[in-house]
């Protein structure tokens, strides 16, 4: 079995900062996953929420900024930039400043007998190493409510499982949520001659309002600029990252659940608006097969309803559970304590499991909404870098 002192599992932009920072403090190790992969599956037509210099891959090398890749590429760094330019972005980063990713997954990790942790890859290799830095993103947490978990992969899909909707020309799909993911993939596939439905359970759909971050002084001391759009909640969240952590469990995870709910992005609504079908105040109650199409039942407050579609895509986000991380041992897994289903980190990200440290959308609930996002990177990965080389000495 080989030695090394840190594995990271996961090269998106989380682990390519972390790679990045641990580099730079002369800290060896090994960083394993397909370099911006879940970036690189995006819909090419689909922007991020966020504007460029909002969005960075969080290295210590000057000029490595989203915004300097875009200027230098002829693409605006002033208005929505797509998945597609952020994910080539993500691979000029990786290429220049951590060209030893090993595109290859991890299997397993296993707390060692003598300490550490005995981390096995799917091409057979097996790895030892001090610390592991789960940095996977989203990959393990697609969210498909109960009344559509019985249906086989062949009648219900997750938004995320999809790129290209081609394939679903001239049919009749129901898409189950109210968030973005579901406005783009009903947006998506009446633009690919799908007949979409869109199912919600709220009264109406949210979309975000257009944000120029060349707006007046008086506007901006109003309701400052910040990572994660204009506000003082969010200017707060954005400048004292750790403030949240600090605050009582109960409310700083009542909080990072309901701020920043689900909304569409601003772009998006001249595209759906009046094209997509749509149900409101309405819940799928059950859903089953009968042939090759899906029987679904729908109830309104007034009604309930059946209805015939080829296929079930649920736009219904991520829930984080460490349960569902397949590659821990799950003797490992009953050693996390939690916060929820997420697990329960102490300000340098580190578990309760010593040297297990989790990044990204799996430490929301222990610092706030801002890790949900990309921004989030520029505090973990210094973060996470500075106690590994510490645990070092």
């Amino acid at each position: 079995m080989r030695t090394t002192p840190v594995v990271i599992i996961g090269a998106g932009p989380y682990g390519l900062s972390i790679a990045a920072h641990l580099r730079a403090r002369g800290v060896d190790h090994r960083i394993f996953g397909a370099a911006m992969s879940f970036w690189l599956r995006m819909p090419a037509t689909i922007n991020l929420k966020s504007f460029a210099w909002a969005t960075n891959v969080a290295v210590p090398e000057p000029h490595f900024t989203f915004p300097e890749y875009c200027r230098a590429h002829g693409l605006p760094d002033l208005e929505p930039c797509s998945m597609e330019s952020f994910a080539a972005y993500g691979l000029f980063v990786q290429r220049a400043l951590v060209p030893d990713v090993e595109d290859t997954w991890v299997t397993a990790v296993r707390q060692g007998r003598s300490g550490g942790f005995d981390v096995e890859l799917e091409k057979g290799e097996s790895v030892h190493a001090r610390a592991v830095v789960v940095a996977t993103g989203l990959e393990s947490f697609a969210h498909v409510p109960e009344s559509l978990a019985g249906l086989t992969n062949a009648l219900v899909t997750h938004s995320s499982e999809h790129r290209l909707y081609e394939a679903f020309r001239g049919k009749e799909v129901a898409v189950v949520g109210g968030g973005a993911s579901a406005l783009e993939t009903a947006t998506m596939l009446h633009e690919a001659g799908a007949r979409p439905l869109l199912v919600v359970r709220d009264a109406r759909v949210e979309f975000h309002t257009r944000f120029d971050p060349r707006r007046s002084l008086a506007e901006r001391i109003r309701a400052p600029n910040s990572v994660l759009g204009p506000g003082r909640k969010s200017w707060v969240l954005d400048k004292l990252p750790l403030l949240l952590h600090y605050v009582p469990e109960s409310r700083r995870v009542r909080f990072t659940e309901r701020y920043l709910g689900a909304a569409g992005p601003w772009w998006l609504f001249d595209r759906f608006d009046g094209k997509v079908d749509l149900r409101l105040r309405t819940e799928v109650v059950s859903a089953k097969s009968v042939g090759e199409k899906v029987l679904l039942e729908l109830r309104d407050a007034d009604h309930s309803e059946t209805r015939i579609f080829d296929h079930v895509i649920a736009g219904t986000g991520f829930q984080v559970d460490v349960d569902r991380i397949a590659m821990l041992d799950r003797s490992l897994a009953r050693e996390i304590r939690r916060v929820g289903r997420a697990p329960a980190l102490t300000r340098h990200f580190e578990s309760s499991v010593p040297g297990l440290f989790f990044v990204g959308a799996s430490s929301a609930l222990s610092f706030g909404p801002l890790l949900r996002f990309v921004a989030g990177a520029r505090v973990a990965a210094p973060r996470v870098a500075q106690r590994i080389r510490q645990a070092k000495r």
